[in-house]
């Protein structure tokens, strides 16, 4: 039975997430609350859930700037890209959506450059389904293993803190909130 949502940004202050600073070289902390947004001037920290999650379902609304490229690390460790990529081709799964380097999405909706989207993500045990801006780009899909940092537990599907990158661009977050499951 799922529980209720539990929103992780309360638009006001960065109570619940913590700085990335183990196996870090040292980085400035460049996440702010500003206008009710969770924003990341890029370049600095990644910024970590205080609470570790199991099975999930998660909301997250981005916004990118042109070229602008960051995630979310589901349990630390399985990256659903957020990147500019609105018009652009890959030969690897590196696009908007994609679960980093492993699979890209199934169908090809991400908005341009300034304009909000939503991901939604529900993880069990290794087996994810996400959508973006209302249409499914993973259905059931299988992970094996870690897309790209597996620092935070070296197994795979134990609880662990999710994270946003902010070791690359600036982009902004809100209604980021979780159930689970």
């Amino acid at each position: 039975m799922a529980s209720d949502w539990i929103e992780l940004f309360n638009g006001v202050d960065l109570t619940g997430w913590a700085p990335r600073t183990a196996d870090r070289e040292p980085r400035p902390h460049n996440w702010s609350v500003q206008d009710g947004l969770l924003r990341t001037a890029g370049h600095g920290l990644d910024l970590l859930t205080e609470d570790e999650f199991g099975d999930f379902d998660l909301h997250i609304e981005y916004n990118l700037l042109a070229d602008s490229n960051s995630g979310i690390y589901l349990r630390g460790r399985y990256e659903i890209q957020m990147l500019d990529s609105y018009g652009k081709t890959y030969d690897r799964p590196s696009e908007n959506g994609a679960l980093y380097l492993v699979k890209k999405p199934d169908v090809e909706v991400s908005k341009p450059a300034g304009e909000w989207q939503t991901l939604e993500v529900t993880l069990v045990g290794l087996s994810l389904t996400a959508s973006l801006n209302g249409h499914t780009i993973h259905d059931n899909v299988q992970i094996e293993g870690p897309t790209g940092s597996n620092w935070l537990a070296k197994d795979n599907a134990s609880p662990a803190p999710h994270f946003l990158q902010g070791d690359h661009s600036a982009a902004l977050f809100r209604n980021i909130r979780i159930r689970n499951l």
